[in-house]
């Protein structure tokens, strides 16, 4: 197999789970901001993890395939949305991590995170709404693979259904909720059988990339 199809093919798997295992490595400090080996190694993964998922977003769009017109245009916008979301959570957990690993206590690290994200543009672009862009990106992006038939019906509806759950974790009980973590582990199922792709469709006579072959 080639190596970049098997990195590809990993990244719908690993990324995911690395939003999940991120979780669950900060449950020990009940998601709050503390310096210490928990903050440290929670963000490391999800370092890890998004930029993985930057990795799927690019194996998604491939999977689209020859496509033109509005579809191309489509497929070409949602990418581009999850991307710019994929650098901004990158970007805030740079931010994160430095505050706790150079923070003597909780009480400094907040003061260091306030003070950043005090800076005009980045509690809009790097947290809040440009982080969580990601999630209804790759919705969109499951949704439409599926309708240009580059994937199962099965695999987008149980990705979109993580991302539901992830999202009124988000704005209803918290992140940190349980809620969350079952929602990230749907969209791990979801994502993994999207991986999958859909073996043997073809459209306008074009057969559908797969993220497997041999070199």
């Amino acid at each position: 197999m080639n190596p970049a199809n098997r990195l590809a093919q990993l990244s719908f798997t690993a990324g995911p789970a690395a939003l999940l295992g991120g979780w669950f490595l900060m449950r020990p400090i009940d998601g709050d901001p503390q310096p210490g080996p928990w903050w440290t190694s929670a963000h490391v993964v999800w370092l890890i993890g998004f930029l993985m998922l930057g990795l799927m977003t690019l194996a998604m769009r491939g999977l689209a395939g020859p496509v033109r017109g509005g579809r191309r245009v489509a497929v070409e916008a949602v990418t581009g949305i999850a991307l710019f979301s994929v650098a901004a959570n990158l970007t805030g957990l740079v931010i994160d991590l430095y505050a706790g690993l150079t923070a003597a206590d909780e009480d400094a690290m907040r003061a260091l995170m306030t003070q950043v994200k005090g800076y005009p543009g980045v509690e809009l672009v790097v947290y809040s709404p440009g982080a969580q862009l990601f999630f209804g990106a790759v919705l969109a992006l499951a949704v439409i693979l599926a309708a240009l038939r580059r994937v199962t019906a099965v695999s987008a509806a149980i990705t979109a259904g993580g991302v539901v759950l992830v999202g009124a974790a988000t704005l209803m009980v918290g992140r940190h909720t349980a809620l969350a973590a079952v929602g990230m582990a749907v969209m791990w199922l979801g994502t993994l059988l999207l991986g999958r792709g859909r073996t043997g469709v073809v459209e306008h006579d074009h057969p559908v990339p797969r993220l497997t072959g041999r070199a």
